[in-house]
C-alpha cells in the first residue's frame, strides 16, 4: 500500500533524516570533537618534534649563537663608568674596612655591606626609570605593589624587567664598578633577578604558579641553599641590592664562613634535605635601607626570610666572578668576560669546554657552627611538641613549623629566648605555653 501524502508528511516531521539525527546525537558529536582534538594534538606534537630537530641543526645553533653574541656584546658596550666613593663594612669584623681588602674578605666567607650604593653611584634616576617603565610606580612605592597589582601582573612584569636592556646595563655597570679596583679581568652573569618578595599572605595560594613562571625565591620564600645547587658556577659572587627596606621580617639570612659546609641536598628539588642543620641563630640577617647592598660568596648557605611584614621587599640580585666561571655539570648560565677592557663572550667555555663541577652533598652538621653551642636543648620532645627551658622558665613549642612543616627540633632560640627560629625560612614561632 502506497503511503498517503499525509502519512508521508507526518513521517517527515517526526523522523529527521539520518544526517540530522547524527548531528543531534550528543555522543556522536562529542566523539567527533574528541577525534578533532586528537588530530590537533598529533599536529602539535609533530610541529614540536620538527622544531626540536630544527633547533639542533648546525645552522640554527650557529644562528642562535650569533644572536646571543650580538646581544651580549651590546650589554658590554652599554657598561658605563660609575665614579663615586664607596664604603665597605665587614660583618665578621664589625667595622669598615678598606676597599682594597673587601674582595679578599668576601672570598674568605665574610659578608660585606655597602651603604647607599645607589646614591653614591648616582643611579637614582636610572632605578626610577626602571621602576616606572616596568612596574608603573616609583621606586619608593614598590613596597606597596602587592596592594595595587595582582600576583600574575607582578610576575609578568618582573620577567620582562629582569632581561630588559636597562636592567642589564645597571647590573653590569654596578658589578664592573665593584670589581674594577681589584682586577682587570671579571666575568658578569647576564641573568639578573628583580626579587619582589611579597608578603606571604599574598603568595601562599600562588606559589606553584610563581615557581612555574619565574622560579622559586623571586616572589615567594627561598629555602636555605647554595647557588651551585641551582646550577650556578662554583666561584660565583652575589651582589644583592635592596630597592626597599630589607629587615628581619622580610630580608635574607646568610651563614657566614660556611664555604666549607656541604649540606646534603636534593639535586632535583634543589633544597636542603630534612634533618640537616642550618644554624639560623648564627645567620647574618639583612638590615638594609633602600639603596644598600650586601656582597657575599654564593657558596655561603643563605635563604629568604618568609615575609611577615606588610611590605613587599624588592632587591636586584646579580652574580659575577673574578676568575673564569667554573660551570656546573648540568647547566651553564650566560656569562661574559671583561678582560683588560675587552669583550669576551666565553663562547668556547659555554658551548664546548667540559664542565665537571658538581656541588658536594655530604654533611648534616657543620663543625665550626657546632662549636658555638646554639643548637636547641629540649627537655622533652615528641611528634607534637618541644619543651625548652629558658632562663628557668619552661616553654612549649610546636614540633613542626606551621608554614612549610620544617622540623623545629633543628631550629634555634632567638636572642631574647621568646621565639624558636625555623631552620628553613626563619619564621619566628611563639611558644604555645610558658610554664613556671
Amino acid at each position: 500500500m502506497m503511503p498517503t501524502s499525509e502519512s508521508y508528511n507526518q513521517h517527515a516531521v517526526h523522523t529527521p533524516p539520518g544526517w540530522l539525527k547524527q548531528s543531534l546525537n550528543p555522543l556522536i558529536t562529542v566523539n567527533k570533537l574528541a577525534g578533532i582534538d586528537h588530530q590537533v594534538s598529533k599536529i602539535k606534537l609533530n610541529l614540536h618534534a620538527i622544531r626540536q630537530k630544527l633547533y639542533r641543526t648546525p645552522f640554527y645553533l650557529w644562528l642562535s649563537a650569533m644572536r646571543r653574541y650580538r646581544a651580549n656584546k651590546a650589554v658590554f658596550q652599554s657598561i658605563k663608568p660609575l665614579p663615586g666613593e664607596l664604603s665597605y663594612f665587614s660583618v665578621s669584623q664589625q667595622q669598615i674596612i678598606p676597599e682594597s681588602a673587601a674582595l679578599a674578605a668576601i672570598q674568605q666567607g665574610d659578608v660585606i655591606i655597602v651603604r647607599q650604593l645607589i646614591d653614591k653611584l648616582g643611579l637614582q634616576q636610572d632605578f626610577t626609570q626602571l621602576s616606572q617603565q616596568y612596574f608603573a610606580c616609583d621606586v619608593a612605592d614598590l613596597s606597596q605593589i602587592h596592594l595595587k597589582q595582582t600576583v600574575h601582573d607582578i610576575v609578568r612584569q618582573a620577567r620582562v624587567a629582569r632581561s630588559s636592556p636597562l636592567s642589564l646595563q645597571l647590573q653590569s655597570s654596578i658589578m664592573h664598578r665593584l670589581l674594577s679596583p681589584h682586577t682587570r679581568q671579571m666575568y658578569l652573569e647576564l641573568q639578573p633577578n628583580i626579587r619582589l618578595h611579597l608578603p606571604y599572605a599574598f603568595v601562599k595560594d600562588h606559589e606553584a604558579y610563581i615557581e612555574q613562571q619565574i622560579g622559586r625565591g623571586k616572589l615567594n620564600p627561598h629555602g636555605q641553599h647554595k647557588d651551585s645547587w641551582r646550577g650556578h658556577p662554583k666561584n660565583t659572587i652575589n651582589v644583592w641590592l635592596a630597592l626597599t627596606e630589607a629587615n628581619a621580617q622580610n630580608g635574607m639570612g646568610i651563614l657566614l664562613h660556611s664555604l666549607d659546609y656541604h649540606p646534603k641536598h636534593d639535586p632535583d628539588g634543589q633544597e636542603i634535605q630534612p634533618g640537616v642543620k642550618t644554624y639560623p641563630s648564627q645567620h647574618y640577617v639583612t638590615d638594609l635601607q633602600a639603596g644598600d647592598a650586601v656582597i657575599f660568596c654564593a657558596e655561603l648557605l643563605h635563604g629568604s626570610v618568609i615575609n611577615q611584614s606588610g611590605q613587599t621587599r624588592v632587591a636586584l640580585s646579580m652574580r659575577c666572578a673574578v676568575e673564569k666561571p667554573q660551570f656546573h655539570q648540568k647547566y651553564r648560565y650566560n656569562y661574559i668576560g671583561v678582560e683588560h677592557g675587552r669583550f669576551n663572550n666565553l663562547t668556547l667555555a659555554k658551548s664546548f669546554a667540559p664542565a665537571l663541577f658538581v656541588p658536594e652533598s655530604t654533611a648534616t652538621t657543620f663543625a665550626a657552627a657546632e662549636q658555638k653551642g646554639s643548637s636547641l636543648q629540649p627537655t622533652y620532645i615528641d611528634h607534637e611538641r618541644i619543651d625548652v627551658m629558658v632562663e628557668g622558665q619552661l616553654k612549649q613549642f610546636p614540633r613542626y613549623c606551621p608554614h612549610a612543616g620544617a622540623d623545629l627540633a633543628l631550629g634555634e632560640l632567638s636572642a631574647d629566648g621568646n621565639h624558636l627560629i625555623c631552620p628553613a625560612h626563619r619564621l619566628c614561632v611563639k611558644p604555645r605555653k610558658c610554664l613556671a
